[in-house]
């Protein structure tokens, strides 16, 4: 009875999150005062995929997984002008890192 009892407490409670989910909310944004980037990310099947001649600022969320490698990189298609990538791990920032010039690239990269 008392199994009874806690089964339908956890199937009537639906406001309370599963505890056995272990997804992680990533978010990719790079911004700066560059006018053009190319952007090079690892997406969230594992696979590598870019966008070129992106205006800023960009930025792309998506859910994974405790141990998922995550990377971000953004070339600066111009003569002047700063790029920032940084990636969010659950709200929070995870990687973070800048660079300013003539077709400079910023880069982060690790494992969640």
């Amino acid at each position: 009875m008392r199994l009874l009892c806690l089964l339908a407490f956890f199937c009537l409670v639906p406001a309370c999150s599963n505890p056995f989910d272990s997804s992680i909310d990533v978010r990719y944004e790079v911004t700066g005062s560059a006018e053009l980037v190319n952007i090079t990310y690892q997406n969230d099947s594992g696979g590598i995929s870019q966008v070129t001649s992106m205006p800023l600022p960009w930025s792309l969320s998506f859910s994974g997984d405790p141990a998922d490698y995550v990377y971000l990189s953004a070339q600066n298609q111009g003569e002047t002008g700063s790029v920032t990538v940084t990636i969010f791990k659950d709200g929070d920032v995870f990687k973070r890192a800048s660079s300013e010039g003539s077709h400079v690239i910023a880069s982060v990269s690790g494992t969640l």
